[in-house]
């Protein structure tokens, strides 16, 4: 006797076909088919178009749905194919889960695997690239958890460990093409470890050039190939990267992965959520996973599990965070390894503040502009009116004033500001002038540091977060030290040409043209003394500087901690010898014995330093919620404006 409920589903072109009796006179079925699918009605039953998902995909919905309504479904040929392999997916996951969370707890046979004995087999060169303890244990936990995201500290390591996590792969015959995604200063730090570690195993390659040398590249592709894409890159190569992944077994490794953070649109994070799709294994690597919120790791969770096993949909993720951060975090917890910044065993680096004076017109411009701070706030009634009085007024040009007065007499880019106008008269006058009276105090204090630091045969980077001060320093070093110096700002090309050609710039030929990798190469392999001039914002991320310069000096500073402690951290991280003396100097201007606001921006770091240091070098992982616009951060939260604000009332606090 037939059964009554029993549905009868099949695929047919790119329908997937509902049949039953009894389906068309369901009414929550007709919702279903009808409303949300869009299915059209048939004799017996209900034809499905897939629109924007797989015809697979629908199979499984359609089921999904039918059998938690009560139906039997009979599922026919290639239908029922296609719902024993989500079936089979889902049971995959969870055996990985319990094995991820296995390891997570200290319960699992991998722990006891002696995983250096079997990377030597493979060629490993433990003798120039000895894993930390820290990082075995997550080389362990992401062969345990298969797919996994490393959101250890920045400089911990991370790219040594995901190498060998890759090698191990390709050595059980797991997968046989290692495809790395990311920016383009993550390149060179990739390719030295291939070079290090194990250069008999592996062959490094870019994939660069027109769209035509590309498609040769990704043609030339074999077994056991490392092969690095840009972002850009890989959002254009989406098809080539996807038939790679046809063509072999790929382990997909997403360098610096905050960059696809955003929670919709976009065009790098789709097309790496399509590339996922196809790759066997995919790792994900970032020191800041949360720059903003815990909504930046949907599109890279997603990245590693692209059915959205860990996440949900969107929707439901974006609620999850919202009412409970911690629950989502524990759902994510087996698949992600971080090791703290105590764990890696860097002794304590120097700090050591410098006392300024500025005098002479740079003193008088500092006042000027001081005193038009004042004047406007003469005119605001309520503290909130001062505060908003002050925040439009723009004390960025105070830092300006301090670090360089010359800098206002022209337009910043990186923080939308114009050149400073309509001043009092006097003050416009002494700006005009500026640069052919005088040099800036700090500069010259800056210059006699690097002559010191030059003298003992060490290199040294400065930072600035001003692209004007850096120039004029620049020249100052040649004209009166007479040192190699290096120069990288906004300015300087990335040197990836498909990025170039996403925003209109001139194609590069990377034989001809400087770009930041490059000038940093020049700068660490130069013998004898250096000075590589810099803003944070260039390089703070991705750059490793640790190998020969162990000193820095700050003409400038702003109120963003982060951005501050992030430089920090290309020169004091993992792989310094045990007895190098890594030496921050911080200069702070005065005026006439007393402080000026780079004193009101040293304490207010100092305030946030412990805060910042548990986002970012803490073994929990939190988010940040940083302010996304460069001059709010620069300029200060609502505590550093107060603070501001006492100081130019002449209020203490």
């Amino acid at each position: 006797m037939a059964d009554d409920n029993e549905v009868t589903v099949t695929i047919d072109g790119e329908d997937v076909v509902v049949s039953s009796e009894r389906l068309r006179a369901d009414r929550v079925a007709r919702l279903f088919f009808g409303g949300v699918l869009g299915a059209r009605p048939i004799n017996d039953g209900w034809r499905c178009p897939k629109r924007k998902q797989t015809v697979a995909s629908l199979v499984v919905r359609v089921n999904t749905f039918l059998e938690a309504k009560g139906w039997t479904v009979k599922r026919v040929g290639i239908a029922d194919e296609a719902v024993q392999r989500e079936i089979e997916r889902k049971r995959s996951f969870q055996r990985t889960r319990e094995t991820a969370s296995a390891f997570r707890f200290g319960d699992s046979p991998l722990e006891s695997f002696d995983i250096k004995s079997a990377l030597k087999e493979l060629g490993w060169n433990d003798a120039a690239r000895d894993l930390r303890d820290h990082q075995t244990k997550g080389l362990l936990h992401g062969l345990a958890a298969i797919n996994m995201a490393n959101f250890s500290v920045p400089g911990s390591g991370k790219t040594a460990t995901t190498l060998a996590t890759a090698v191990t792969h390709i050595g059980s015959n797991t997968i046989d093409t290692i495809v790395v995604v990311g920016p383009l200063s993550c390149f060179r730090p990739w390719e030295n470890e291939v070079k290090t570690a194990i250069p008999t195993f592996l062959t490094a390659k870019r994939i660069r050039g027109t769209a035509a040398q590309r498609r040769t590249a990704y043609s030339a592709v074999r077994s056991k190939h490392l092969i690095l894409v840009s972002y850009a890159t890989a959002a254009s190569d989406r098809i080539q990267l996807i038939e790679l992944c046809r063509r072999f077994r790929v382990m997909l490794i997403v360098d610096e992965s905050h960059r696809v953070k955003r929670f919709r649109g976009g065009t790098w994070a789709p097309a790496l959520l399509e590339i996922a799709k196809h790759a066997r294994v995919r790792m994900i690597l970032s020191g800041t996973p949360m720059p903003q919120s815990g909504k930046d790791l949907y599109t890279q969770i997603n990245i590693l599990w692209p059915a959205g096993e860990l996440t949900g949909p969107r929707d439901t993720f974006s609620a999850n965070v919202d009412r409970h951060f911690p629950s989502v975090l524990s759902t994510l917890q087996p698949f992600i390894s971080r090791t703290p910044k105590s764990a890696l065993g860097l002794g304590p680096y120097q700090v050591l503040i410098h006392d300024v004076p500025i005098t002479g017109t740079q003193a008088e411009i500092y006042q000027l502009i001081e005193g038009g701070f004042r004047k406007r706030l003469e005119d605001a009634d309520s503290w909130r009116d001062k505060l908003d009085v002050l925040r439009r007024a723009k004390p960025i040009r105070l830092l300006q004033a301090a670090a360089n007065p010359d800098v206002l007499n022209s337009p910043d880019s990186f923080y939308r500001l114009p050149r400073i106008e309509g001043g009092s008269p006097t003050l416009m006058e002494r700006l005009a002038a500026y640069r052919q009276i005088e040099t800036p105090a700090k500069s010259l204090a800056a210059v006699e540091l690097v002559r010191e630091v030059a003298a003992s045969g060490s290199k040294v980077v400065c930072w600035s977060n001003f692209v004007r001060n850096l120039d004029q320093f620049s020249k100052l070093i040649s004209e009166r030290i007479g040192i190699p110096c290096f120069q990288i700002d906004g300015r300087v090309p990335a040197g990836d040409e498909t990025e170039n050609d996403a925003v209109g710039l001139p194609r590069l030929n990377p034989e001809d043209a400087d770009t930041r990798e490059r000038i940093i190469d020049q700068f660490l392999n130069l013998n004898g003394p250096a000075v590589l001039v810099t803003n944070p914002a260039s390089c703070s991320e991705s750059i490793s500087l640790h190998s020969s310069c162990h000193n820095a000096i700050y003409l400038d500073r702003t109120y963003d901690c982060a951005l501050f402690l992030q430089s920090i951290d290309r020169i004091h991280r993992l792989g310094l010898p045990a007895d190098t003396e890594v030496r921050v100097h911080i200069l702070v201007a005065s005026l006439n014995g007393r402080v000026t606001i780079d004193d009101l921006v040293q304490a207010a770091l100092a305030r946030k330093e412990g805060t910042m240091r548990q986002l970012l070098e803490g073994a929990e992982l939190r988010p940040f919620n940083l302010v996304l616009d460069p001059l709010d951060s620069a300029q200060g939260d609502d505590v550093d404006l107060a603070a501001l604000l006492h100081f130019l009332l002449g209020e203490d606090r």
